[in-house]
C-alpha cells in the first residue's frame, strides 16, 4: 500500500495489464501516478475489479493472458505497480517503485515505512537514494528493523529528488504486509510538531527541543530538578546528575542498570566491524558499510573525551568486516574477514602504534600445515602469547569448526586438537574469555543443517584453554547470530539476535528485541529489563561491544541502517541492596553475593577477603535458586557421544545408539575418550570435506539435492592447492563418481545453478546455498537464482528483447538505436539512463555517452519491437515519429517481417529457416539434402520427411536400425540355425536419392508412425527382390490413419527381362487405404537372374498412421501330386501303426511271464517248518479242524492260517499206489481276540477265558 499526502484523485489511477516500473510525482495538491509508454489500459470501472494486472477487464472480471491461475493477474517479474489497495501478492514477484520529484523540481522525498512485515527473515525492503539500484542505499529493512522503524516513526531522506523502493519476494505469506507513505519538499518528521520547517532547506527551527527533528526535548524540560541540573546552553546542554542517581534524565538511582546512548557521532555507519580497547581508546578497524570504501576503515574513540577522531594509518590494506582485532604489545593484529565484499582472507595484519604503520604479518594463501584457514564471522581472544581464533565461514570447508592458534612469539600457526563437546561448525557467534578461570564461554551462531539450509542456534559452550577440551552448557532457548556480549562479575551479558516461528512453518519473521544474561556459577539464562525508551535502538545486529570501567558499550550495528551511535550499559551497584534476598536476587545486570552483611559483587568479596587476610573464613553467600529461561535439559535430546559425556548440565551416558541419564548395566560410555571415533556422512554439508572423508561421497539424493552419503569401499586420493585467488582439488577415485565441485570457485551463474549453489548476479559470486543468509546479512544481494534457467535474464549483456530486460530485474534498461525497428540493447542502468563503473568513487553512475536519453528505456518498450525486421504500422500508415504514448499500444503492429522472419514482433524465423532472429539476427536456409522442408527454428536440425534418414542435414542412415542390423548380425552368426537371414533396414544414399526400407519376402511388415519423432515423417520408401523362380509375387498396402491423411502409393519395378525400357510403374498416385496386387511369374521374371526389383513409394501422408506392408511369392497346387503324396502318407501311416501294434502285444507277453517267475520265487522263499501228524485208523471228518501253522500280519489283525487236508481216495480205502493222500491247505483269515491272544501277550493284559470261535477266513488256497 502506497499512500501520498494531499487529496487523491482517483479518476486518475488507471489500472495497466502490463504493469511495470511506477513513477510517483505530487502536481500541486493531488497525486498523479503514471506509467510511461503503457502497453494496455483497463479503466477502473464499478463493475470490473479494481485490481486487474495485466489483463482484460472486459468481462467485469480479470482475465489474465496467459494464465496464471491468479486472481488479479499480479504475476510480474519486474516493476511492478502496486496500486492503492490491499490485496495478497504472490510468490517469487520482484515489486520497484520509483518516487520522482525532480520531474516537478522537488529536491526532497521523505519516506516513512508504517508496516513492513513480509514472509521470510532473509528478504529485504530496500531503500534507494535515487532512481534506481545504483544509487546511494538508505536502508535495507527486514521485518523487525521496519516494524520498530515504524514504531519510531523513522523516515529515510532522499537528497537527490529521487527515491527507489524495491522489494523481492520469494514466498507469500497471509502477515500484515507492507505500509509506506512519503512526502516531497518537508523536513524530517516534520518538526516532530515541535518546530517550523523550512521546505527550502528541509530544515527544522526548534523550540525547548532539539535535533534534526526537533524530537529530543532540550535539559530543562526533562531533567529532574531534584537530581540533577542543567549544564551548557543550547544543543550542548545536558543533565548532570546528583550523587546516587544517573541516566539522562537523572531519575534512576545508581542501584539500577541503565542504557544510554552516549555519542551519535561515529564517521562512519558500520556493521561486522572489529573493535580492540587501548587505555582509555577504543580502535574501531574495517566493517561493511553501504558506501564502496576503498582502503581500511580505522577509527578512534576516546572515552574520556566522548569523541570520535580519524588517525592517520600508513601502508593501511583494503577495507573488510566480518574479521577480529585484537591487541598485544602495544600492537593490534587484524585476521581474516570479507575484503570487497567477495574475497575471505586468512591475511594477518599488524599496526604499530609507534610509527602507526600496517605490516602483512601474513600475505600469502597457501594451503600448508603452517598456515591459516581463510575465515570470516569467527572470534579471537588472546591467551598468554597465543592467539587462538574460533571457527569461522571458509571459501572452501563452509562452516567450520576449527580453533586455529597463533604463537607470537615464533610467528606460527597451528590448529588446536580438542576434545569433549565440540561445538557444530558455526558463524557469527560470539566468545568471551575469563581471565581468572582460564576459559572461553562460546555462544550461539548460524550452522548448515543440510547443502541448502542452515539454522540460527542459541547452544553455550564452555571451553578448558590448558585441557583443550569443550563442555556443553544449558542452552537459552534464544537462537542468536552476530551478537555481541561481554563477562561482568561472573555474568555474560548479550545483546541478542533471534528468529523465531510465526503461525506458518514457511515463514519466519527476524525478531531482535533482547538483552540475555547468563550467570556462569549457576548456569541459568534469564532475560534483561529493556528500557522502553532505547528498545528501538537496540534492535541490532552485527555490532561489537566491549567492557571498560565496569560499563559495557556497544558500537554501530545494522538496524535496516547502519548505525553511528555508542551504547552504554551500566549494571546496578550490589552496594544498593540493603537486604539479603533483594542482594541474591538482584536482576540488575551484575551478579551479587552476601558477604558479612553487606552486598558486594565477587571481586569486591575477594578483594575483601584478601586485604583482612584472614582466608575467608567468613562464607560468601550465594544463590542459584531462582528459575531462568531456556528449554528443559534432557539428555535424550542429545545425538551426539562427545556431547553427551560432556554436558555440564546434567549427567548422561551414552548408551550404544542414544544419550540417557541411564543406560543399561555394562552398556554405558561416560567419558568422551571412549566414544566411537566415527563420522556420519550425513551430517557432512560441505562437498570438499565429504570428498576428504574416506567412507563418503558428494553426490545427488533421490530429492536431487547434493548431499554427502556413506560408500562402503571408497579410496580417494586428493591433493589440494589453497591459492589466493583460486583453488583446485583433484579428485580420483576408483568407487562412485564425485560430483564435488567448491562454490566459491565458479564464476559462471549456469555452471553455479547446475552443481547446487547459489548465484548472486548483484556481487557476481557464487556461494553454497546453506550459507545464503549469513553471506548476504545487510542486503548486498538484490537478485539471486538457484536455478539455472534463470540465469540468462539476471545479465543486461545477455538479453537479446526490450520486454525481457525490463522484465529481467531492475539492473537494466534498454537503448533503442534509433531505427524504430526494435534494435537495441540491454544494459545496466537505471531510470535516469545507463550506468558505468568509475573506478576513483567505487560505485555506478550515469553515463548519458553510452545511450541518448530519448531513446533509453525503463519503463516499457518502443512500440512494436520488430525486433530490425520489420516497421511499426498501424492500420494504414507507418508511425516511425509518432510516440507510442499518443494512441493504445495493441493498435500498433509489426507489418511485413523482412529477413525471412515471423510472428507478432518478427521474433522466429519462416518455416524452412533457422537462426535467432531476435535483436537482428539471421535466419538462414535449412539444410537437408532435399529430405526435409522444414527444421528447428533456432538449432537448424532438420525434420527428415523420409523414414530411415537421419543426422543433422538428414545425410544419415537410421542409425537405430543400424545398430539393430550389428545385432540381429551377431545372432546370425552365434545362432545361425535359429536365422534365415538378416539383411540391412535401409539402403540407399541420402545425400544424393533416398533411403529404401528393405523387406524380406513373405513377412508382413508393420510400421506404427505415433512417436514424437515421427511427427514430421511425410513418406516412406521399400525395396526388394523377388527371390524365387516361377512363382508369383502378391502384393499388399494397408495404410490406416485419420480421415484423408492415408497418402499415396507408387510402385515401381525394374528388371533386366524388360529389355529397353528397364522400369515399369505401376499404382502412379494410388490412394492408400488398402492396395493388392498380383504379379505373375509368366509375365515378370523373377529371380537372381533376372533382378527383378520392386520399389514401393509411400508418400504425403499425414502421422499418426499404421502402415502394413507384405510381398508373397505362394506357387499353385499340384491336386494331382497332392493326392499321391496323401495316399502314400496315409498307408505308411498304417503299416507304421500295425507294427507297433504287433510291438506291444509281445512286450505285455513278456511283462506277465516276468511277473509270474517272480511271483513264484516269492512263494518259495515262504519260511517252513516240520510236522508231524498223528493219523487215526478210523475217524470221521471235522467240520472246525485245527490249524497245523498260522502266520500273523504285521499288525495281528489277520494271518495266513495251513491245514492238513485228507484227499479224496475215489472210494477205496486209500488213495491209488503212486499219489499223495494229504495235502496242505492257507487260507487268509480274521483273527479273533482268543486267537490273538495265543499268538502275541499285550503288555497289562487281563487274562480271561473266553470260547474258542473258528477264523473267519477271507479266502483259502
Amino acid at each position: 500500500l502506497l499512500s501520498g499526502t494531499g487529496a487523491e484523485n482517483d479518476s486518475l489511477i488507471k489500472t495497466c495489464c502490463r504493469m511495470q516500473w511506477v513513477q510517483l510525482v505530487v502536481v500541486q495538491i493531488g497525486l498523479l501516478i503514471y506509467l510511461s509508454k503503457l502497453d494496455c489500459f483497463g479503466v477502473t470501472t464499478s463493475t470490473c475489479t479494481p485490481l486487474c494486472f495485466k489483463a482484460d477487464c472486459s468481462k467485469a472480471a480479470c482475465s489474465c493472458n496467459p494464465d496464471t491461475g491468479e486472481i488479479f493477474c499480479e504475476s510480474c517479474v519486474s516493476r511492478n505497480r502496486l496500486p492503492n489497495a490491499q490485496y495478497n501478492y504472490s510468490q517469487k514477484l520482484r515489486f520497484g517503485w520509483l518516487l520522482d520529484g525532480l520531474a516537478f523540481n522537488h529536491s526532497r522525498v521523505h519516506i516513512r515505512v508504517e508496516n513492513f512485515a513480509n514472509e521470510c527473515h532473509a528478504e529485504f525492503l530496500h531503500i534507494f537514494d535515487g532512481d534506481g539500484i545504483y544509487s546511494k542505499r538508505l536502508g535495507s529493512l527486514r521485518t523487525s528493523f521496519a516494524q520498530n522503524a515504524a514504531l519510531q516513526k523513522k523516515e529515510f531522506v532522499a537528497e537527490s529528488g529521487q527515491a527507489f523502493i524495491y522489494l523481492h519476494c520469494e514466498t507469500a505469506c497471509s502477515i500484515s504486509g507492507l505500509n509506506i507513505s512519503y512526502r516531497f519538499d518537508s523536513c524530517l518528521d516534520e518538526c516532530n510538531d515541535n518546530g517550523i520547517c523550512d521546505v527550502t532547506t528541509g530544515t527544522c527551527e526548534c523550540k525547548d527541543y532539539k535535533g534534526p527533528s526537533c524530537k529530543e526535548p532540550l535539559c530543562r524540560r526533562t531533567c529532574s530538578s531534584t537530581f540533577g541540573k542543567c549544564q551548557n546552553v543550547g544543543e550542548e546542554e545536558v543533565c548532570v546528575c546528583k550523587k546516587n542517581y544517573q541516566g539522562p534524565y537523572c531519575n534512576i538511582t545508581s542501584g539500577e542498570s541503565v542504557w544510554k546512548v552516549v555519542n551519535e557521532k561515529m564517521p562512519y555507519g558500520v556493521a561486522s566491524h572489529a573493535v580492540a580497547l587501548v587505555n582509555e581508546n577504543v580502535w574501531l578497524i574495517g566493517g561493511y558499510t553501504f558506501s564502496n570504501v576503498e582502503r581500511l576503515i580505522v577509527l578512534k574513540y576516546n572515552f574520556e573525551k566522548n569523541n570520535w577522531s580519524i588517525p592517520t594509518t600508513i601502508a593501511a590494506p583494503k577495507n573488510r568486516y566480518g574479521h577480529t582485532v585484537v591487541e598485544f604489545e602495544n600492537n593490534l593484529y587484524m585476521f581474516g574477514g570479507l575484503v570487497s565484499s567477495v574475497n575471505i582472507t586468512n591475511e594477518l595484519w599488524k599496526l604499530d602504534f609507534v610509527t602507526m604503520t600496517w605490516s602483512a604479518v601474513l600475505t600469502q594463501n597457501f594451503y600448508g600445515s603452517q598456515q591459516p584457514l581463510q575465515v570470516t564471522g569467527h572470534t579471537a581472544h588472546v591467551v598468554g602469547n597465543v592467539m587462538l581464533v574460533f571457527f569461522g565461514l571458509n571459501p572452501f570447508l563452509g562452516f567450520t569448526n576449527v580453533v586455529q592458534q597463533y604463537n607470537f612469539a615464533n610467528g606460527t600457526w597451528s590448529m588446536v586438537q580438542t576434545s569433549g563437546a565440540v561445538p557444530s561448525a558455526t558463524f557469527g557467534h560470539t566468545s568471551v574469555l575469563d581471565n581468572n578461570e582460564k576459559v572461553i564461554y562460546l555462544y550461539g551462531g548460524y550452522r548448515a543443517i543440510s547443502s541448502s539450509a542452515g539454522e540460527i542456534i542459541d547452544e553455550m559452550y564452555h571451553y578448558d584453554i590448558a585441557r583443550r577440551r569443550w563442555k556443553l552448557l544449558r542452552s537459552s532457548g534464544l537462537p542468536s547470530v552476530l551478537h555481541s556480549a561481554v563477562l561482568m562479575s561472573g555474568v555474560i551479558v548479550i545483546l541478542s539476535s533471534y528468529s523465531k516461528d510465526n503461525s506458518n512453518p514457511k515463514c519466519k519473521t527476524f525478531v531482535i528485541d533482547s538483552a540475555l544474561k547468563y550467570d556462569t556459577e549457576c548456569g541459568t539464562w534469564s532475560k534483561m529489563k529493556m528500557p522502553t525508551y532505547l528498545s528501538a535502538t537496540l534492535s541490532r545486529y552485527g555490532h561489537r561491544a566491549l567492557l571498560y570501567k565496569e560499563s559495557m558499550y556497544l558500537f554501530g550495528g545494522f538496524t535496516g541502517t547502519l548505525m553511528t551511535d555508542v551504547l552504554q550499559f551500566t549494571p546496578g551497584s550490589c552496594s544498593y541492596n540493603r537486604a539479603k534476598d533483594e542482594c541474591l536476587n538482584s536482576e540488575q545486570g551484575v551478579k551479587c553475593f552476601w558477604y558479612k552483611s553487606r552486598c558486594m559483587t565477587s571481586e569486591e568479596a575477594l578483594q575483601q577477603i584478601k586485604v583482612e587476610k584472614r582466608g575467608g573464613s567468613s562464607t560468601i553467600e550465594k544463590v542459584c535458586s531462582y528459575t531462568g529461561i531456556g528449554p528443559p535439559f534432557s539428555c535424550s535430546m542429545i545425538t551426539d557421544c562427545a556431547k553427551c559425556t560432556s554436558t555440564d548440565v546434567h549427567p548422561c551416558c551414552w548408551c550404544g545408539d542414544r544419550c540417557s541419564d541411564d543406560c543399561p548395566l555394562g552398556s554405558e560410555i561416560s567419558k568422551p575418550e571412549h566414544c566411537p571415533m566415527t563420522v556420519n556422512c550425513s551430517e557432512i554439508y560441505n562437498c570438499l570435506v565429504c570428498s576428504t572423508t574416506n567412507h563418503c561421497i558428494w553426490r545427488l539424493n533421490e530429492h536431487q539435492v547434493y548431499a554427502c552419503a556413506e560408500v562402503k569401499s571408497f579410496e580417494t586420493t586428493l591433493q589440494k592447492k589453497f591459492m589466493k585467488d583460486d583453488f583446485t582439488v583433484e579428485l580420483s577415485n576408483t568407487g562412485d563418481t564425485d560430483d564435488c565441485k567448491i562454490c566459491s570457485t565458479i564464476h559462471s551463474c549456469q555452471e553455479c545453478a547446475k552443481n547446487g549453489c547459489l548465484w548472486c548476479a548483484t556481487t557476481e559470486q557464487c556461494i553454497d546455498q546453506n550459507s545464503h543468509v549469513t553471506a548476504f546479512l545487510y542486503g548486498q544481494c538484490l537478485q539471486w537464482t538457484i536455478n539455472a534457467d534463470e540465469c540468462s535474464v539476471l545479465t543486461c549483456s545477455s538479453i537479446l528483447t526490450c520486454d525481457s530486460c525490463l522484465h529481467g530485474g531492475t539492473s537494466c534498461g534498454w537503448c533503442d538505436d534509433g531505427s524504430h525497428t526494435g534494435l537495441g540493447s540491454c544494459m545496466r542502468g537505471s531510470s535516469n539512463g545507463p550506468v558505468s563503473w568509475i573506478e576513483s568513487s567505487g560505485r555506478y553512475e550515469t553515463d548519458p555517452s553510452l545511450c541518448p536519453s530519448d531513446r533509453w528505456y525503463t519503463t516499457d518498450c518502443p512500440a512494436c519491437q520488430c525486433n530490425g525486421h520489420g516497421y511499426c504500422m498501424n492500420s494504414s500508415t507507418e508511425v516511425d515519429d509518432v510516440e507510442e504514448k499518443s494512441e493504445p499500444y495493441k493498435s500498433l503492429q509489426c507489418l511485413f517481417c523482412g529477413d525471412k522472419t515471423t510472428g507478432e514482433h518478427c521474433e522466429r524465423c519462416i518455416d524452412g529457416y533457422h537462426g535467432n532472429a531476435l535483436n537482428g539476427g539471421n535466419c538462414s536456409a535449412c539444410e537437408c539434402n532435399g529430405q526435409a522442408t522444414h527444421c528447428d527454428p533456432f538449432s537448424g536440425q532438420c525434420f527428415c520427411t523420409t523414414k530411415g534418414v537421419s543426422g543433422y542435414n538428414c545425410d544419415k542412415w537410421d542409425f537405430v536400425a543400424l545398430f539393430i542390423d550389428l545385432l540381429c548380425l551377431i545372432v546370425f552368426l552365434f545362432f545361425f540355425f535359429l536365422a534365415d537371414r538378416c539383411e540391412q533396414k535401409y539402403i540407399g544414399d541420402p545425400r544424393n536419392q533416398t533411403c529404401f526400407y528393405e523387406l524380406t519376402v513373405d513377412f508382413v511388415f508393420t510400421f506404427n508412425l505415433n512417436g514424437e519423432d515421427d511427427s514430421h515423417i511425410t513418406r516412406i520408401n521399400f525395396v526388394t527382390r523377388p527371390p524365387k523362380e516361377n512363382t508369383d509375387v502378391s502384393f499388399k498396402l494397408t495404410c490406416t490413419g485419420l480421415l484423408n491423411s492415408q497418402g499415396k502409393v507408387n510402385l515401381t519395378v525394374t528388371s533386366a527381362a524388360f529389355g529397353i525400357n528397364k522400369v515399369r510403374r505401376f499404382l502412379i498416385g494410388s490412394v492408400c487405404h488398402e492396395v493388392e496386387r498380383r504379379f505373375s511369374a509368366e509375365e515378370f521374371s523373377f529371380g537372381t537372374d533376372a533382378n527383378t526389383t520392386f520399389f514401393v513409394f509411400l508418400y504425403d501422408f499425414k502421422t499418426p498412421i499404421i502402415i502394413q506392408i507384405s510381398f508373397a511369392q505362394t506357387p499353385s497346387v499340384d491336386w494331382m501330386k497332392f493326392f499321391v503324396t496323401f495316399a502314400l502318407c496315409f498307408f505308411i501311416l498304417l503299416v507304421v501303426a500295425f507294427a507297433l501294434w504287433k510291438i506291444k502285444q509281445r512286450f505285455d507277453v513278456y511283462r506277465r511271464r516276468q511277473r509270474m517267475f517272480v511271483e513264484m520265487a516269492q512263494m518259495a522263499s515262504r519260511p517252513f517248518g516240520l510236522v508231524q501228524l498223528q493219523l487215526p485208523v478210523s475217524s470221521s471228518p471235522r467240520k472246525c479242524p485245527k490249524p497245523i501253522a498260522i502266520e500273523p500280519c504285521h499288525d495281528y489283525r489277520a494271518a495266513v492260517v495251513t491245514f492238513a487236508v485228507r484227499l479224496p481216495t475215489g472210494g477205496g480205502p486209500v488213495v491209488p499206489n503212486g499219489q499223495s493222500g494229504l495235502a496242505v491247505a492257507s487260507a487268509l483269515c480274521l483273527l479273533t481276540p482268543s486267537q490273538l491272544a495265543q499268538l502275541q501277550t499285550p503288555p497289562q493284559a487281563v487274562q480271561r477265558k473266553r470260547k474258542f470261535k473258528s477264523p473267519s477266513c477271507l479266502f483259502s488256497s
